[in-house]
Protein backbone atom coordinates (compact mmCIF):
# COMPACT_ATOMS: atom_id res chain seq x y z
CA UNK A 1 0.00 0.00 0.00
CA UNK A 2 2.88 2.43 0.67
CA UNK A 3 4.21 1.56 -2.66
CA UNK A 4 1.24 2.62 -4.12
CA UNK A 5 1.15 6.35 -2.44
CA UNK A 6 4.58 6.48 -3.19
CA UNK A 7 3.92 6.10 -7.07
CA UNK A 8 1.27 8.33 -6.96
CA UNK A 9 2.58 11.07 -5.19
CA UNK A 10 5.54 10.49 -7.90
CA UNK A 11 3.21 11.16 -10.19
CA UNK A 12 1.74 13.81 -8.95
CA UNK A 13 4.99 15.70 -8.79
CA UNK A 14 5.48 14.72 -12.38
CA UNK A 15 2.87 15.72 -13.75
CA UNK A 16 3.06 19.37 -12.04
CA UNK A 17 5.39 21.12 -14.41
CA UNK A 18 3.19 19.74 -17.43
CA UNK A 19 -0.05 21.49 -15.45
CA UNK A 20 1.12 25.06 -15.90
CA UNK A 21 0.44 25.17 -19.46
CA UNK A 22 1.09 28.16 -21.84
CA UNK A 23 -1.87 30.19 -23.37
CA UNK A 24 -2.11 30.90 -27.04
CA UNK A 25 -4.60 32.66 -29.43
CA UNK A 26 -5.28 29.65 -31.06
CA UNK A 27 -6.60 27.41 -27.65
CA UNK A 28 -8.61 31.05 -26.95
CA UNK A 29 -10.57 30.64 -29.83
CA UNK A 30 -10.72 26.90 -30.75
CA UNK A 31 -12.58 26.32 -27.10
CA UNK A 32 -15.25 28.56 -26.63
CA UNK A 33 -17.23 27.10 -23.89
CA UNK A 34 -13.85 26.48 -21.45
CA UNK A 35 -13.00 30.30 -22.39
CA UNK A 36 -15.59 32.17 -23.08
CA UNK A 37 -15.51 36.17 -23.89
CA UNK A 38 -16.61 38.30 -21.02
CA UNK A 39 -15.32 41.58 -22.64
CA UNK A 40 -14.13 42.88 -25.75
CA UNK A 41 -13.35 46.74 -27.09
CA UNK A 42 -10.60 47.62 -30.00
CA UNK A 43 -7.55 47.17 -27.88
CA UNK A 44 -8.55 43.43 -26.55
CA UNK A 45 -10.23 40.20 -25.39
CA UNK A 46 -10.80 38.74 -22.15
CA UNK A 47 -11.47 35.48 -21.68
CA UNK A 48 -12.52 33.33 -18.79
CA UNK A 49 -11.20 30.23 -18.08
CA UNK A 50 -14.61 28.27 -17.41
CA UNK A 51 -12.81 25.13 -15.70
CA UNK A 52 -11.66 27.42 -13.41
CA UNK A 53 -14.53 29.97 -11.91
CA UNK A 54 -15.43 29.45 -8.71
CA UNK A 55 -18.87 31.40 -7.80
CA UNK A 56 -19.81 32.29 -3.86
CA UNK A 57 -22.52 33.87 -2.93
CA UNK A 58 -23.26 34.80 0.70
CA UNK A 59 -25.61 33.00 3.09
CA UNK A 60 -27.65 35.79 4.27
CA UNK A 61 -27.74 38.11 1.12
CA UNK A 62 -27.35 35.23 -1.47
CA UNK A 63 -29.17 37.12 -4.34
CA UNK A 64 -27.15 40.54 -3.55
CA UNK A 65 -23.67 39.66 -2.85
CA UNK A 66 -21.38 37.27 -4.65
CA UNK A 67 -17.81 36.77 -5.30
CA UNK A 68 -16.26 35.09 -8.89
CA UNK A 69 -12.89 33.71 -8.36
CA UNK A 70 -11.62 32.82 -11.98
CA UNK A 71 -8.04 33.03 -14.49
CA UNK A 72 -8.68 35.51 -16.79
CA UNK A 73 -6.70 35.76 -20.06
CA UNK A 74 -6.44 39.20 -21.93
CA UNK A 75 -5.55 39.11 -25.31
CA UNK A 76 -4.35 42.29 -26.84
CA UNK A 77 -4.60 43.30 -29.94
CA UNK A 78 -1.12 45.29 -32.07
CA UNK A 79 -2.00 49.33 -32.44
CA UNK A 80 -3.06 49.90 -35.87
CA UNK A 81 -2.32 46.91 -37.59
CA UNK A 82 -2.00 46.96 -41.57
CA UNK A 83 -2.99 44.92 -43.73
CA UNK A 84 -0.67 42.36 -44.31
CA UNK A 85 -0.83 42.00 -40.03
CA UNK A 86 -4.55 40.73 -41.23
CA UNK A 87 -3.46 39.00 -43.66
CA UNK A 88 -0.88 36.73 -41.68
CA UNK A 89 -2.90 36.94 -38.83
CA UNK A 90 -0.33 38.77 -37.13
CA UNK A 91 -3.10 40.87 -34.68
CA UNK A 92 -2.24 39.62 -31.54
CA UNK A 93 0.39 41.80 -29.62
CA UNK A 94 0.57 39.72 -26.26
CA UNK A 95 -1.69 37.39 -24.11
CA UNK A 96 -1.66 38.35 -20.44
CA UNK A 97 -2.63 35.39 -17.58
CA UNK A 98 -3.84 37.04 -14.49
CA UNK A 99 -5.64 35.21 -11.21
CA UNK A 100 -8.93 37.45 -10.81
CA UNK A 101 -11.76 37.68 -8.37
CA UNK A 102 -14.84 40.13 -9.14
CA UNK A 103 -16.35 41.17 -6.29
CA UNK A 104 -20.22 42.28 -6.62
CA UNK A 105 -23.05 43.70 -4.14
CA UNK A 106 -25.72 44.32 -6.52
CA UNK A 107 -27.43 45.72 -3.55
CA UNK A 108 -25.53 48.61 -3.20
CA UNK A 109 -24.44 48.89 -6.42
CA UNK A 110 -20.64 48.13 -5.85
CA UNK A 111 -18.23 45.84 -7.64
CA UNK A 112 -14.50 45.93 -7.72
CA UNK A 113 -11.80 43.74 -9.91
CA UNK A 114 -8.56 42.41 -8.02
CA UNK A 115 -6.59 40.96 -10.24
CA UNK A 116 -2.92 39.59 -10.02
CA UNK A 117 -0.82 39.44 -13.36
CA UNK A 118 0.82 35.40 -13.60
CA UNK A 119 2.33 35.26 -16.86
CA UNK A 120 2.20 36.82 -20.18
CA UNK A 121 2.26 34.93 -23.97
CA UNK A 122 3.22 35.83 -27.13
CA UNK A 123 0.34 35.27 -29.62
CA UNK A 124 1.89 31.65 -29.98
CA UNK A 125 1.76 30.89 -26.71
CA UNK A 126 5.60 31.43 -25.71
CA UNK A 127 6.22 32.88 -22.41
CA UNK A 128 7.75 36.57 -22.31
CA UNK A 129 9.54 36.46 -19.42
CA UNK A 130 11.51 39.39 -17.71
CA UNK A 131 10.97 42.98 -16.35
CA UNK A 132 9.65 44.08 -19.31
CA UNK A 133 5.56 42.56 -18.50
CA UNK A 134 6.11 42.97 -14.44
CA UNK A 135 3.79 45.68 -13.32
CA UNK A 136 1.41 45.75 -16.10
CA UNK A 137 -2.25 46.39 -14.89
CA UNK A 138 -5.17 45.56 -17.13
CA UNK A 139 -7.57 48.56 -16.97
CA UNK A 140 -11.42 47.29 -17.09
CA UNK A 141 -14.40 48.22 -16.27
CA UNK A 142 -15.83 46.31 -12.60
CA UNK A 143 -19.47 46.17 -12.78
CA UNK A 144 -19.65 45.25 -17.12
CA UNK A 145 -16.90 42.72 -16.08
CA UNK A 146 -18.77 41.34 -13.41
CA UNK A 147 -22.35 41.06 -15.06
CA UNK A 148 -21.08 39.31 -17.86
CA UNK A 149 -19.29 37.00 -15.85
CA UNK A 150 -22.42 36.63 -13.61
CA UNK A 151 -24.07 35.30 -17.01
CA UNK A 152 -21.60 32.94 -17.97
CA UNK A 153 -21.35 31.57 -15.06
CA UNK A 154 -25.37 31.03 -14.04
CA UNK A 155 -26.35 30.31 -17.60
CA UNK A 156 -27.52 26.76 -18.29
CA UNK A 157 -25.08 24.28 -19.64
CA UNK A 158 -25.61 22.76 -23.50
CA UNK A 159 -25.45 19.55 -23.50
Amino acid sequence: MKKLWAAMAAGLILAAPGAAMAMDSATLLENPSQYRVIYADGKKAVYADMATVNAVQSRDLHASIENISFTMYVENYVKNPDAMAYQTGDTVADIQQYEAVAYGNKNADRYRLETKLTAVYDADGREIGGPSWKGKKVKLDADDLYYSLFRAVHAPKAE
